[in-house]
């Protein structure tokens, strides 16, 4: 049970105070920095769930509304994230409390919750079952260079509204499974990885999350646009030189068929009806 020194808190995460309480949580548990947020926008549809001792935030799960395409379906779900205890207030239960009425609000609203963890265990106890991803690659055609990109910096304000333009335009990047997101998570991730290139595709009115500009084999990560270029053209307008691909998110609509399937564990869970399970299939890893 916990502790009655400790106060039970829901839907802070919006106020200042509660959002910079969870920003030293992660902070504190996981050394990554979120207040980048704080000028890139954070995704108002967190919702967390905590206990408090005094003005400290001892204990979180939030929750965060995730739209999916699954099978060619729109599905409304919720993903897990923020899931933090400080070390001297485990096992006293704060974990499995706000993990149940986590989802107690979560099964309220939607069939479908979502996560990825690197301890699976601590999940399985709540329904949570994990589910394999592929990654695909194979050779690109030489192809004409056609190269018209910009890589984009989130440091500057006019590059930030260019890529939310895309975002709030963006079509699915899969229709056998995709996001489409609020993009925060997509930029924290790209603020979190310098290896990660933004790259702006005007000629497709696109922007391509790649890693490794300029290595002989092209790895994408994600596609936002309102409508998906084909893999060649996006390697085109990089530049062209690439000889094969790694693609990090569902191929359907790129147009490219892969010559391999690497099924991996990258820690994706879910709970509830889950289309493509027992298919080949990636979600992009845009996200922290």
């Amino acid at each position: 049970m916990p502790s009655p020194d400790l106060d039970f808190r829901f839907g802070f995460a919006a106020s200042p105070e509660g959002g910079a309480e969870i920003a030293r949580l992660i902070q504190d548990m996981f050394a990554v920095d979120v207040t980048p947020l704080d000028r890139l926008g954070h995704d108002p549809s967190v919702v967390s769930f905590g206990w408090w001792r005094d003005v400290e935030l001892i204990a979180n799960v939030s929750l965060y509304q995730r739209e999916l395409w699954l099978q060619g379906d729109r599905v409304e779900a919720f993903g897990v994230q923020s899931v933090a205890v400080r070390p001297a207030w485990r096992g006293r239960g704060l974990f499995h409390d706000l993990m149940a009425r986590a989802l107690a609000y979560a099964d309220a609203r939607a069939s479908l919750v979502v996560l990825t963890t690197g301890t699976p265990d601590l999940y399985t106890p709540f329904g949570f079952r994990q589910v394999r991803e592929t990654v695909f690659s194979g050779p690109l055609a030489p192809g004409r260079a056609l190269a018209n990109h910009r890589r984009l910096s989130l440091a500057s304000d006019r590059d930030v509204a260019l890529a939310r333009d895309l975002f709030a335009r963006r079509t699915p990047v899969s229709r056998v499974c995709s996001a489409c997101d609020h993009p925060a998570l997509f930029f924290l991730k790209a603020v979190e990885d310098p290896d990660i290139a933004l790259m702006h595709l005007p000629d497709f009115d696109a922007l391509a999350a790649v890693r490794a500009i300029g290595e002989p084999t092209l790895t994408l990560l994600d596609v936002v646009a309102p409508a998906i270029p084909p893999l060649e053209g996006i390697a085109a307008a990089l530049g062209g030189g690439f000889a094969s691909a790694r693609v990090f998110i569902t191929p359907d609509r790129l147009a490219w068929n892969p010559a391999q399937t690497t099924s991996e564990d990258t820690g994706y869970m879910v709970r509830g009806p889950y289309l493509p399970e027992g298919h080949a299939f990636m979600l992009s890893p845009m996200k922290v």
